[in-house]
C-alpha cells in the first residue's frame, strides 16, 4: 500500500502535468486506503492498477461524471464498478461495498481539481491550454478507450501524411478531442458543456457562474476534419488566411509555430477549430506539393475512413452482462428508432433485456420517469 507521499506522487503523475491536485489529493488516498483494505481481505486476485484506476473513475464521477454518460450510453463499457469487481473475482457483498464508496465519494467529496483545472483550462481564453485538456481525455481515460471506433485507419492515414508516428498520434488526439461525435452525435467538448451545466446544481453561485461560461464557450467550439487548404493571405509569421478546398476562406488562422516566408508550398493539410471567435490549427500543418494536393480530399478520406471503421464493428461482438450477443456496430452507430426506448437506452435500460421497469409492472408506456443521478 503507498503511504500518502508515494500516493500523492503517483496521483500527481496520473494527471495533466499542468493540473494541481492539491485540493483533493487527501480525499482520495482515504478512498485508495479504504479500497486497498477490501481488496487485500475479499479479492482472489490483487492489482494495484486496478485500484487506481477505479479511482481515477470515481474521480471523474466526482467531478463531471463524463465516464457515467458513455457508460449508459454504451453497452460495451458495461456497469464500470462492476466489471471492476468481477476482473478481481469479489463476492457480491464486497461489490456491495465497492459501489457504495464510489457513491459516498460523489457525495462526500469537498472540492474538484479536475473540474477546476478544465474549467481554467477551457476560460483561459489559450487555445493550447484548452486542447491540452480536450485530447487528454482521449489520450488518458480509459472508457473513452472503448467507445471509440477501430482507431487503426485514421491513424495510417496520419501516419502516411506526417510521415511519423509521433505526430501522428497528436493529429489523432486532436481528431478525436475536436472533430470525433458519439452515437448522440455530440462532440467531447459538447458532451463536456452537458455536464458542466448539469454541475450548475451542486455547486456555489461563484463555481455555478464559472461552469455555465465554461460551457457556454465550449458549445461555441466549431472544428473542422483535416482536409487541404492554400494559403492566400498573410499578416504576419503566426497568422495566415486559407482557403478551403471547396472554397470556404479562413481569416487569420492562428499557427502554433511561426511560419517561414520562404516554406516551400503554398497547400497544407490541417485541422482547424475555431474558439473564442479565432481559428486555429489544430495539431500539426502538413505543407502538401501541388501533385500530392489532390490526393487528400478530405470528404472521400473520411468518407473510406468511417467505412472501414464501420465495417470493422460489423464482424466484432460482444455479450452484455445478461448474455446478449451484440455487434459493435449497434452499440457505436445506433439508438433505437421508439423515441421511448432511446431516452431510457442513454440512461443504460434497454428494453430488450431485464430492466428496472420488470419491477414496476411494465414499460413506461409514454409516461416520463426520470431516475435522478
Amino acid at each position: 500500500m503507498f503511504t500518502f507521499v508515494q500516493f500523492s506522487s503517483e496521483w500527481k503523475r496520473l494527471h495533466h502535468p499542468s493540473m494541481n491536485v492539491d485540493g483533493d489529493v487527501a480525499f482520495f488516498y482515504e478512498i485508495y486506503v479504504r479500497l486497498h483494505r477490501l481488496v487485500e481481505q475479499e479479492a482472489a486476485a490483487f492489482d494495484e492498477q486496478l485500484i487506481l484506476f477505479l479511482l481515477l473513475y470515481t474521480e471523474n464521477t466526482v467531478s463531471i461524471g463524463l465516464d457515467g454518460v458513455y457508460e449508459y450510453r454504451y453497452r460495451s463499457v458495461g456497469n464500470v464498478v462492476s466489471s471492476w469487481c468481477e476482473s478481481l473475482d469479489m463476492s457480491a457483498e464486497a461489490t456491495s461495498q465497492v459501489d457504495r464508496f464510489v457513491s459516498e465519494a460523489v457525495t462526500k467529496a469537498p472540492c474538484s481539481a479536475l473540474r477546476g483545472w478544465m474549467t481554467a483550462c477551457v476560460l483561459s481564453g489559450d487555445f493550447s491550454r484548452l486542447g491540452e485538456m480536450l485530447t487528454w481525455f482521449p489520450q488518458e481515460d480509459q472508457v473513452m478507450w472503448r467507445i471509440f471506433p477501430d482507431l487503426r485507419f485514421r491513424e495510417m492515414m496520419f501516419r502516411r501524411l506526417t510521415g511519423d508516428w509521433q505526430t501522428a498520434r497528436q493529429m489523432l488526439w486532436a481528431d478525436l478531442a475536436f472533430n470525433w461525435c458519439d452515437k448522440r452525435g455530440d462532440s467531447l467538448a459538447v458532451t463536456i458543456a452537458k455536464q458542466f451545466r448539469y454541475e450548475t446544481s451542486f455547486v456555489e453561485a461563484e463555481e455555478k457562474a464559472l461552469l455555465m461560461e465554461a460551457a457556454e464557450t465550449l458549445d461555441a467550439i466549431h472544428a473542422e476534419q483535416l482536409d487541404t487548404y492554400t494559403v492566400i493571405g498573410r499578416n504576419n509569421e503566426n497568422v495566415l488566411t486559407l482557403r478551403h478546398r471547396d472554397g470556404r476562406v479562413f481569416q487569420n488562422v492562428i499557427f502554433p509555430t511561426p511560419v517561414p516566408k520562404d516554406v516551400p508550398s503554398h497547400y497544407l493539410a490541417v485541422q482547424l477549430v475555431t474558439y473564442n471567435n479565432k481559428t486555429y490549427i489544430s495539431g500539426s500543418a502538413v505543407w502538401l506539393n501541388e501533385e500530392a494536393l489532390p490526393i487528400w480530399n478530405g470528404e472521400a478520406n473520411w468518407n473510406d475512413i468511417v467505412k472501414k471503421e464501420q465495417d470493422a464493428a460489423k464482424f466484432t461482438y460482444f455479450t452484455t452482462t445478461f448474455g446478449k450477443r451484440i455487434s459493435l456496430y449497434e452499440d457505436l452507430y445506433t439508438v433505437p428508432e421508439d423515441p421511448e426506448e432511446a431516452y431510457y437506452a442513454d440512461m443504460g435500460i434497454y428494453f430488450d433485456e431485464p430492466n428496472i421497469f420488470d419491477f414496476l409492472g411494465g414499460r413506461p408506456n409514454g409516461r416520463v420517469i426520470y431516475f435522478g443521478g
